[in-house]
């Protein structure tokens, strides 16, 4: 049955179509009918956006949802409601599950169960190589037939320069995007930190700034030479900004992702051997983080992604060279954002939107991200003046490792649609 819903008075943002004012929006068959300064239509339900800023679902194309295999730490449902809660209506689910996401049956489990949940869209990414051991290919072809929309072997960098070559030939076939993580294993020698003051203080091994540059050379390289589409992500220091803007420059198919907590965190917040700062890439210097910040300015760093990383509360507190690595970040990534960059005027409200929307979906080549007629009405309403302070509100990640824990943000997601269907009223889940 047809359901009709407007959205009024309400201020659009929706960088796909450049449109930034007051509009209403109507949703009809799910999908969006009209965008107009007025519409003169009844409809069944009415959602008054006085005072709030309206924009296509948040898309994230960095989330670790951990079933099957680690449901103790995250299950699709609760990371998709964590989603939602956050104002993220579309996510890319990262490979590293147990099994690992290699196989085309593992491919249509989640589909299946994420259709079943009817929640926030989720779209896997297959693994680069079987096992995600760096050693032989999975069939690319197999697994974008049931669904895949990209090829990471992410928390892993293939060390194989002759099999990465193959892996980036095979996905230009294919016309799939690979997403790269970046790190030379034998420089980054098992750290557990950023190297430098603060690692030596703690008496902690330090990760090397160019553990992560030479491998974006690395992959940058054999872009240029393959001709593919590669996808940087998570990027931490200013020499990887400064790498992939050159290459950019010189016409590569590659764009890049940092997350929230490179440009608004430093490695100063492992000091008392914190383990909720311990990162995978780490916390950078203040250098880096003003040259992620910059990145984002120039559009270099085109999407924001959060690389959300549950983990058991016992994970976390361990001494922190044994701790898990990472954070959660869905219901957090929009207000830090906010909080960070816009409130503090080193990016517009529109520049923002623009990266957690329309950007993200280019890269993996998905129809989300827009308020366009006839787009899937996947809709986010925020409030960008509500103040709170994180872990204060109940999240529905299982994962407490929030490295925000206890900051005051700005920012909050008070209705959200998915399909044209509200999943959150008043910032519940329904």
């Amino acid at each position: 049955m047809s359901k009709t819903t407007l959205i009024k008075n309400g201020h659009v943002i929706d960088p796909a179509n450049k449109r930034d004012g007051i509009m209403e929006i109507l949703v009809a068959d799910n999908i969006i009918a009209k965008v107009a300064p007025h519409i003169d239509t009844k409809t069944e339900t009415s959602i008054n956006a006085k005072g709030l800023i309206v924009t296509p679902g948040l898309v994230d194309i960095h989330v670790h949802l951990r079933e099957p295999g680690r449901e103790d730490k995250e299950t699709i449902e609760t990371g998709l409601r964590a989603a939602l809660h956050g104002g993220i209506t579309s996510v890319v689910a990262m490979p590293n599950t147990t099994p690992v996401t290699d196989s085309q049956s593992m491919v249509e489990i989640q589909i299946r169960r994420s259709k079943q949940l009817q929640l926030a869209n989720l779209y896997p990414a297959g693994a680069l190589t079987k096992k995600s051991e760096g050693k032989e290919l999975c069939d690319f072809k197999e697994m974008k037939n049931s669904g895949i929309v990209a090829v990471t072997d992410d928390g892993q960098d293939v060390q194989n320069e002759g099999l990465l070559k193959r892996a980036m030939e095979y996905a230009k076939t294919h016309e799939l995007v690979m997403i790269c993580h970046c790190e030379v294993s034998d420089l980054s020698e098992q750290g557990v930190m950023n190297e430098g003051i603060v690692s030596t203080r703690l008496g902690l091994r330090g990760i090397p700034a160019i553990a992560e540059e030479l491998a974006v050379m690395k992959a940058l390289m054999l872009a240029e030479y393959t001709g593919a589409r590669i996808h940087i992500s998570h990027i931490s220091t200013e020499g990887s900004v400064q790498l992939i803007e050159t290459y950019q420059k010189r016409g590569i198919q590659v764009t890049a992702d940092t997350c929230p907590q490179y440009f608004s965190l430093t490695e100063e917040m492992c000091e008392g051997y914190n383990t909720f700062a311990k990162m995978y890439p780490p916390l950078r210097s203040e250098k880096d983080r003003v040259a992620i910040v910059k990145g984002l300015q120039t559009g270099v760093i085109s999407a924001i992604t959060t690389d959300h990383a549950p983990h058991t509360h016992f994970e976390k507190l361990q001494p922190f060279s044994q701790a898990a690595k990472g954070t959660v970040g869905l219901e957090t990534s929009f207000a830090v954002g906010n909080t960070y960059l816009v409130k503090e005027k080193k990016v517009s409200l529109f520049q923002l939107i623009e990266k957690m929307t329309v950007r993200p979906s280019r890269v993996v080549s998905i129809p989300k991200g827009t308020l366009s007629v006839g787009a899937d009405a996947d809709i986010s309403l925020f409030d960008i003046n509500k103040k709170w302070t994180v872990g204060e509100i109940k999240m529905e990640t299982k994962g407490g490792n929030c490295v925000f824990n206890g900051m005051k943000l700005m920012g909050a997601a008070v209705h959200v649609l998915v399909g044209g269907v509200q999943k959150v009223i008043n910032g519940k889940i329904v």
